[in-house]
């Protein structure tokens, strides 16, 4: 039976840059130096919290980026509209509390940057800018080839780094070939003998979020399913299980709190339009 992963994008994600936030940043080819994570929950002034996909701080490379500061790196499967660039400008505001360092707005997408907003001006002097790495299809079939290559010839170790790139693959694939995409990174995770504990968590529990993503096929998804189980230990499946268990529990628990904060708010509106409506009496 099909498992149920809350938004199984951001969950791919949130698991890479979890487990190895300096090498995404990395093979990203962000600008910039990765030096320490940074807080990714947001309070905001209603109440609500929200939570980034990341927050890390990097010292300065002096190509790109002259000065340490605080990236809030963002994975879209959808063009930034107004409203998402507006949550990353409330984003920035935390991040300038947490850090005392300018914010650098990154958006990791197979979109074209030209359909998304890319800059909101939030007062004369204060404007929202975000900065796109491309990772369309002709990056991701570079990517590809570069993985198989080194595992068809054995010719040269594969890095960690370049395993990770797996994960990267699946997760921006082009949505109109990304079942096809999938199953080639399947074939390629198949074939990666002895990975560190961490690397084929990693590795597992992105490819099967995608794979919950892309195939709504029941069949075809417990196909895949069953290969990636079957070339996996049992403990690193107990622990994907396990926390996609706690993660749904903790949306539900956030969703429960952002309502309950709604529902306070709009009985505080009531109770003073009756207060209004007491003293014009």
């Amino acid at each position: 039976m099909k498992k149920h992963i809350n938004n199984p994008y951001d969950y791919a994600f949130g698991i890479l840059y979890t487990e190895f936030p300096k090498e995404l940043h990395e093979l990203l080819n962000i600008p910039g130096k990765f030096k320490r994570k940074s807080n990714v929950k947001v309070r905001l002034k209603n109440g609500k919290v929200l939570e980034m996909d990341s927050s890390y701080v990097v010292d300065s490379d002096f190509d790109e980026l002259y000065e340490p500061a605080v990236v809030n790196l963002e994975h879209q499967s959808t063009p930034v509209d107004e409203e998402k660039i507006k949550i990353i400008g409330n984003y920035n505001i935390q991040q300038i509390a947490d850090e005392r360092l300018p914010p650098f707005n990154v958006i990791a997408t197979h979109i074209d940057k030209e359909k998304s907003l890319q800059k909101y001006k939030r007062t004369p002097t204060n404007t929202t800018e975000l900065y796109f790495i491309d990772l369309g299809e002709k990056n991701i079939q570079q990517r590809l080839n570069t993985v198989s290559n080194i595992v068809r010839t054995n010719e040269k170790h594969l890095t960690i780094k370049d395993a990770l790139n797996l994960g990267i693959i699946v997760l921006f694939a082009p949505r109109d070939n990304a079942r096809n995409i999938t199953r080639k990174v399947l074939d390629l995770y198949m074939q990666i003998k002895h990975m560190p504990k961490k690397l084929e968590f990693t590795l597992y529990s992105v490819i099967s979020a995608m794979i919950n993503a892309y195939f709504d096929d029941e069949k075809e998804y417990d196909e895949l399913i069953n290969m990636i189980n079957y070339e996996t230990e049992d403990e690193i499946i107990d622990k994907f299980e396990t926390e996609i268990r706690t993660q749904n529990k903790m949306k539900e628990v956030e969703q429960f709190a952002n309502d309950a904060i709604e529902e306070n708010k709009q009985l505080k509106a009531k109770i003073k339009e009756l207060e209004k409506k007491l003293e014009s009496k």
